[in-house]
């Protein structure tokens, strides 16, 4: 072969190799484009997008002033991307260490399968870091792990009100309180992002057409008052204290609205903190704990009385000077003979009351307690509220009679209680309790208005409620039980009670556990005010009566109170000759 020829024949071959290769290669590329290019596509979109949930602002819970109770703070918290951390080992050790959480924590969260392969493509590494932690692992900019925005409850005013507003776990989520009963209201929707990060997993922009925007939580406007619930607050911490009582609550409503305005309980707990309490210290107590109303239930029966008719003010009622053989009754520590109607609600006689229960039979007894709505939940707005106790008649005994007059056989809640009070001021209409004004949107547009009043019925009439406050309930304070509630410039009118617990372990009455409560309100001449006090087993050797443990509280409460709301000492109250003698005689 000559050596043209060879020369031809070489670059024959060259070129059907290069041609091979060519079409090898376009091959391939065709390959790439065609079947593995849909699979390709999608692993680059991966690696360059993620969904981010976007995390709504918890609404704020507010007092009936507009201050701010219960509100939520921004904070920052850890996140990874697992595709995109090369050395799960070696970013766990260090975010660990920045954090103060064990590696083998991080690691797991790194390594643990998910939907979208090993790792997810959105674990938490950390929720709600301090600032200095978040800017720390910032500085680190390890590939796949960054941080995002949410919000942290918090409580500005610490303990206050916290039995009202309860607290949150980890996840925002509603553990007690209206957190709890309105927890959807108040958490709001998620929202979800799909946003374009960089190699370090930061968000450089979001994709328009697949943004879930969130939807912030309403905010609740109380009846609560920041002022009259820190007043009630002190006064209760200081009985508690002075009497070294196992608990002490307060409740303070407008009888004529059913609004609560205060709802205190102590012990207490912080809610910024709630994990360094006992959950029983998380109770709350004004709704969820039931005793005997004893003494402070006789406004209600003697009113009952009245509109049955089997009595009138100024009828003369012997109480056998101390003891009832029939009744197998006595008033404590006092030897009471002829008391008139009105006399016998001021010096609290138990006798008076049995006779009237006497007077009234069971079926008019049972009718005025239901009337007043003992034995059924108010219906506030509050999570775990007790119904109380009012045994059916065929279960009430020969000596129900004259028990249930004057407190006894049956149990109510402290809240039933003023609620039942709460009627006597606002002319015998039992009004609902309500602890929720309103609600707002996220951009304070009202939503509801709950301000109305609820009339749930007519517990007396109207002439009895007035004439009960001005001829029996006055006299409590001015000349009976009640002595330690006066207040210059004001008609105070008030009902002591003092009450046998029940032995837990004899499942007898005790003669050493007793619940002292004082119930009042103000002025006489238009109740806008009315104050609950219960001392729950005070030291005995400091006081159990609930004149003496329970109405300077109820006091101080509405000293405060009372001139905060505009009202004036407007009222010239003078005392009837001799009244300072009987205070001293008086106890109960």
């Amino acid at each position: 072969m000559t050596t043209d020829a060879r020369q031809r024949s070489v670059a024959t071959l060259l070129v059907a190799a290069l041609g091979a290769m060519l079409a090898a290669l376009a091959g391939y590329l065709g390959y790439i484009q065609v079947v593995g290019g849909e699979r390709l596509s999608a692993r680059a979109y991966k690696q360059q997008h993620m969904r981010v949930p976007i995390q709504p602002t918890r609404g704020n819970i507010l007092d009936v002033r507009m201050r701010v109770l219960a509100g939520s703070t921004e904070v920052r918290s850890v996140f990874a991307d697992p595709w995109w951390v090369a050395d799960p080992s070696d970013a766990a050790t260090r975010v660990g260490r920045m954090l103060s959480v064990p590696a083998e924590e991080i690691l797991r969260q790194l390594t643990a399968r998910g939907p979208d392969g090993p790792g997810g493509r959105f674990v938490w590494l950390a929720r709600r870091v301090s600032p200095e932690a978040a800017e720390a692992v910032e500085r680190m900019g390890i590939p796949g792990i960054a941080l995002v925005s949410e919000g942290v409850r918090h409580y500005p005013n610490g303990s206050l009100a916290a039995h009202v507003l309860g607290c949150v776990g980890v996840e925002e989520q509603g553990l007690d309180g209206l957190e709890r009963l309105f927890d959807e209201r108040l958490r709001g929707r998620e929202g979800r992002a799909l946003v374009l990060a960089d190699r370090r997993r930061r968000p450089i922009w979001t994709e328009a057409e697949d943004f879930t925007p969130p939807i912030d939580g309403q905010h609740l406007v109380l009846t609560i008052d920041a002022t009259i619930q820190a007043a009630a607050e002190a006064a209760i911490a200081e009985a508690r204290q002075k009497f070294r009582a196992a608990s002490v609550s307060a409740i303070v409503m407008d009888p004529r609205s059913g609004s609560l305005l205060a709802m205190a309980n102590v012990p207490t707990y912080d809610p910024n903190r709630y994990g360094d309490f006992p959950v029983d210290h998380r109770r709350n107590r004004c709704v969820t704990d039931t005793f005997p109303p004893g003494s402070s239930c006789k406004p209600f029966i003697a009113s009952g009385a009245l509109d049955a008719g089997v009595v009138r003010f100024g009828e003369v009622i012997y109480c056998e000077n101390g003891y009832w053989a029939a009744a197998k009754l006595h008033d404590a520590g006092h030897a009471y003979g002829n008391l008139t109607f009105e006399q016998g609600i001021e010096k609290s006689s138990n006798i008076m009351m049995g006779k009237l229960g006497v007077r009234m039979g069971n079926q008019r007894l049972h009718d005025c307690l239901k009337a007043f709505g003992f034995g059924d939940r108010t219906g506030v707005w509050l999570p775990g509220e007790s119904a109380g106790v009012v045994f059916p008649l065929r279960k009430w005994t020969r000596l129900s009679t004259t028990r249930v007059a004057f407190g006894q056989e049956f149990a109510a809640t402290p809240l039933q209680l003023i609620t039942a009070f709460a009627a006597v001021a606002n002319r015998g209409k039992l009004v609902r309790p309500k602890i929720l004004r309103g609600v707002l949107d996220s951009r304070g547009r009202e939503v509801a208005d709950l301000s109305e009043a609820e009339v749930v019925g007519q517990a007396i009439t109207e002439k009895t409620a007035r004439q009960m406050i001005d001829r029996a309930l006055v006299g409590v304070v001015e000349e009976g039980t009640g002595a330690n509630c006066r207040i210059p410039g004001y008609r105070v009118f008030a009902k002591t009670g003092t009450a046998q617990k029940i032995d837990p372990e004899t499942r007898a009455v005790s003669h050493t556990r007793y619940m002292g409560s004082f119930l009042a309100g103000a002025p006489a001449h238009d109740p806008r005010i009315v104050v609950l006090v219960m001392v729950n087993e005070p030291d005995k050797s400091l006081g159990y009566y609930g004149g003496t443990v329970a109405a300077p509280a109820a006091k101080k409460i509405l000293e405060q109170a009372l001139p905060y709301l505009g009202i004036p000492p407007a009222e010239t109250v003078a005392e009837k000759p001799g009244a300072h003698l009987a205070r001293q005689r008086v106890m109960n």
